[in-house]
């Protein structure tokens, strides 16, 4: 197994897959129904502080597995108590446990579970528990976490970052974390050669570019570098990579230009057999940079890959220390070659009718 592979089986969020499996688990009737002693979070004993009528009910309605809030028959009697309850909303994240703390809250919750377990008793009569189908998902989905847990366990776990192996990734990729010389424009940029000539004579008598530019947007004819109609012309700062092939007459007129300066000419480019027609004023501009290892976002970037370099390589050890030990043999010759698609009737001609007489 590759070490991607055993990645991608992985990926499940905590959330889903402990409540999930949990249910599953009840629902193949593999766990014990009652409720487990809650694990109450703060929040939730907020809850209880401010709403009493969830724990001061009458003797009554709490017996030896809690205090019961629901009840219904089903082939015999069931009950939800307000302690299973709340172990549930424990196991949500915050941000959902604050939709269960007020009392309607509680009770929206409450009908849920109840809803529920009638449609999982439902799904129990009808022998859904023995389906083929659902103990294949359950025991898919059980290796999955058994997968996830001990690869936790082998490389999470395991896995040791300093500052030093951040300081030598940024050493050593220095180059990526360069920002490249840039250039901002006041351009304008249309597709018909006669209206841009027209467009640059205006600008050539004295015509504001940034008033041009302001009407062109105003009539919908800007595209391209400068169409920004919240700013009309306003490339904003762009690099020698930002467009595609074809551009290369801008923007090498575009970095050898004056700040300040209206380029003289209009510049004719093409992209993908599409002739546009260009003139701008260069407005600002800035070298290349080095952006240091303290940058906020070059740090989460070297973060992110050292992490990613040294779990993938903790996995590949991993791996092959389980193929070593388990003496795996390959024997790829046994695996036939696909078969050739068949090719698709080539397309004939459709015959022309004959000519009524």
């Amino acid at each position: 197994m590759e070490a991607t592979s055993v990645t991608t089986m992985i990926g499940r969020e905590k959330e889903l897959e402990l409540k999930m499996f949990k249910r599953i688990a009840l629902f193949m009737g593999k766990m014990d129904c009652k409720p487990r002693l809650p694990v109450i979070s703060l929040l939730l004993l907020g809850i209880l502080a401010t709403h009493p009528v969830f724990y001061s009910c009458s003797d009554k309605a709490i017996g030896a597995d809690g205090t019961v809030i629901a009840e219904f028959e089903w082939n015999g009697k069931h009950h939800i108590t307000l302690e299973e309850m709340l172990q549930e909303i424990s196991e949500l994240p915050e941000y959902k446990q604050r939709q269960y703390q007020d009392k309607s809250g509680l009770e929206t919750y409450m009908l849920l579970m109840a809803e529920s377990r009638l449609i999982l008793n439902l799904a129990r009569d009808q022998k859904l528990n023995e389906d083929a189908e659902i103990l294949k998902k359950v025991q898919d989905y059980l290796h999955e976490l058994m997968v996830k847990k001990i690869t936790t366990q082998e490389v999470d776990d395991k896995l040791v970052l300093t500052e030093d192996d951040y300081l030598a990734h940024y050493e050593a990729n220095k180059a990526d974390y360069v920002r490249p010389a840039q250039v901002r424009l006041l351009c304008i940029t249309l597709i018909d050669e006669e209206r841009a000539d027209e467009v640059s004579a205006e600008i050539k008598a004295g015509k504001d570019i940034t008033e041009v530019a302001q009407e062109l947007s105003d009539r919908g004819e800007l595209v391209g570098p400068g169409a920004n109609a919240s700013s009309p012309g306003d490339t904003d700062y762009f690099g020698r990579d930002a467009y595609p092939p074809g551009t290369e007459p801008f923007l090498d007129a575009a970095f050898a230009a004056e700040i300040g300066k209206v380029h003289d000419d209009v510049i004719e480019v093409e992209v993908q057999g599409q002739k546009y027609y260009m003139m701008f004023r260069k407005d600002e501009a800035r070298d290349e940079y080095q952006k240091p290892f303290e940058d906020e976002d070059v740090r989460k970037s070297v973060e992110r890959k050292v992490e990613r370099e040294k779990r993938d390589a903790l996995m590949v050890a991993w791996v092959k220390q389980l193929r070593e030990r388990a003496e795996v043999k390959t024997y790829i010759d046994r695996i036939p070659e696909a078969e050739p698609e068949a090719e698709p009737p080539a397309e004939t001609e459709p015959e022309a009718a004959e000519p009524e007489e």
